[in-house]
């Protein structure tokens, strides 16, 4: 059912509502038609408690499945987050270097956060792995802070050991999202969860209503509600592929964040808070002529000569 993933939410939803109730529908009416009806209604003790416990486990089963796959889900949420967080610290670090250094770095950072965002980001949409595989990653970060030497400078050596910790970050989230995209929640748990499908609806076939209608409207419903449940484990399970998704929304705002630090250093804002932390000048003339007076007022202590 992967190209469900390709498909919107409401068509999805569309697809699975017709086509697991038609089929279940389908199914008691040829159970219907080649089993009477009295026969069926003598199964009705034995196969409601086996009914029962099926039931249970199966649902006991896509509980487990859909948890696995949501935690998965939010794991790479995570690594993206903090990839981002990552590439702002980086910037931060790159505005103590040395020039030309600085700003080759800074260049190089906004080169490659664009870059994820506007091609890595489609590529494992679209299952398009070739480019994203080829991709250097942040390789070229780590080429400039490794090839920087300060000159016995305390200070820069403390920004090169915190620039090789977020590059360290970087590239572990990077081989985690690659690996998230291309990995899939184990062959045999889907089968199990499809065979299970058709024994938990093929179970409720041993019962027999007098009214068609109303059975197969109860198996429909039934049916249905299975297949949004296993919708929504193909969702979880594959992060950066269909209707939900990972979002790109954390290295946006490292952009933001990045805007940002350039408008501080551009307007030389440490400059205007410390004009604007100085008292004004007629504060400093009034106690400067308060400290004139009160000397001008204070007592003479006459000096006794001997």
């Amino acid at each position: 059912m992967d190209f469900l993933l390709y498909w919107a939410t409401w068509e999805q939803i569309i697809f699975v509502l017709v086509a697991f109730s038609s089929v279940s529908v389908l199914g008691l009416y040829l159970v219907r038609v080649l089993v009477p009806l009295e026969r069926l209604k003598q199964n009705h003790e034995v196969a409601g408690f086996t009914f029962g416990v099926i039931g249970a486990f199966y649902g006991l089963l896509l509980a487990f499945v859909i948890v696995a796959a949501w935690q998965r889900f939010e794991r790479a949420q995570a690594e993206v987050q903090g990839e981002g967080a990552a590439l702002t610290s980086l910037y931060r670090l790159s505005k103590g270097f040395t020039e030309p250094v600085a700003t080759h770095m800074e260049q190089e950072i906004r080169i490659y956060t664009h870059k994820l965002i506007e091609v890595d980001w489609p590529e494992m949409a679209n299952y398009r792995y070739a480019s994203f595989e080829d991709s250097m990653g942040p390789l070229v970060l780590w080429q400039i802070v490794t090839n920087y030497k300060p000159k016995n400078d305390p200070r820069q050596d403390i920004l090169v050991d915190k620039s090789f910790d977020q590059l360290t970050q970087l590239s572990n989230a990077y081989s985690l999202r690659y690996l998230y995209s291309k990995e899939n929640l184990p062959s045999v748990v889907w089968v199990v969860i499809y065979f299970g499908l058709f024994i938990t609806i093929g179970f409720s076939y041993f019962f027999g209503l007098e009214t068609f209608r109303s059975q197969a409207l109860m198996c429909a419903i039934f049916a249905s509600l299975l297949g949004l449940t296993i919708v929504a484990i193909l969702e979880l399970a594959h992060p950066y592929q269909g209707a939900v998704t990972v979002s790109d929304r954390a290295l946006k705002y490292a952009l933001m964040r990045m805007d940002d630090m350039d408008k501080v250093a551009f307007t030389g804002l440490a400059d205007k808070l410390t004009v604007a932390m100085a008292p004004p000048h007629h504060v400093v003339q009034a106690a400067h002529s308060r400290t004139t007076s009160q000397a001008s007022l204070s007592p003479r202590i006459p000096i006794k000569r001997g």
